[in-house]
């Protein structure tokens, strides 16, 4: 989405408008969410399809490689797109927006803070109870792990972005 309609206004928004939503939801919602899906199911299928089926733990354990994606995704999203967004408010094209919420608080915090934040949660919320399910499912193909990382990994950052991407504009916006 471009946003460039002009030089960046002195007073920043007190609502976001259909172009923020817009935002949101296309380029830090569906893009990340495709992306992740076409990536973390390729390096799944990379890392283990030379085996014949995969356990939880153990040689062909898939549980340490969920969790590793349930910390680093939030926590590379988190770094890399608050620094990309502040960015953008700074020259302009992504206009600055004031909000007020509970967890406009967040955005105060350091992207360091925040990315830890939701590493943690990735882990805690995301891949322990995967990896109950995964628990229950082996032993697993390498397609339907391939598929069910992919999955995983496209809803993950399909959570987490646009609410890093909010807490980025809210925290550039001040």
């Amino acid at each position: 989405m471009d946003f460039e309609d002009g030089p960046v206004q002195a007073r920043a928004l007190r609502t976001l408008t259909l172009r923020h939503r817009r935002w949101l939801a296309i380029e830090q919602m569906l893009v990340p969410a495709l992306l992740n899906l076409v990536l973390n199911g390729g390096i799944a299928w990379l890392i283990f399809r030379s085996h014949e089926s995969l356990l939880l733990w153990g040689e062909s354990g898939v549980g340490i490689d969920l969790m590793i994606t349930g910390f680093l995704l939030p926590f590379a999203i988190c770094l890399i797109n608050s620094t990309v967004i502040r960015r953008q408010v700074e020259r302009g094209k992504i206009p600055m927006i004031e909000m007020v919420s509970p967890l406009s608080g967040m955005a105060r915090s350091s992207s360091l803070w925040r990315a830890l934040v939701l590493a943690t949660m990735g882990v805690g919320l995301g891949a322990l109870p995967l990896l109950a399910v995964v628990g229950l499912l082996e032993p697993m193909s390498v397609t339907a792990f391939v598929g069910l990382k992919g999955v995983w990994a496209g809803l993950l950052a399909a959570v987490v972005s646009p609410v890093i991407a909010w807490w980025a504009l809210v925290g550039a916006s001040e």
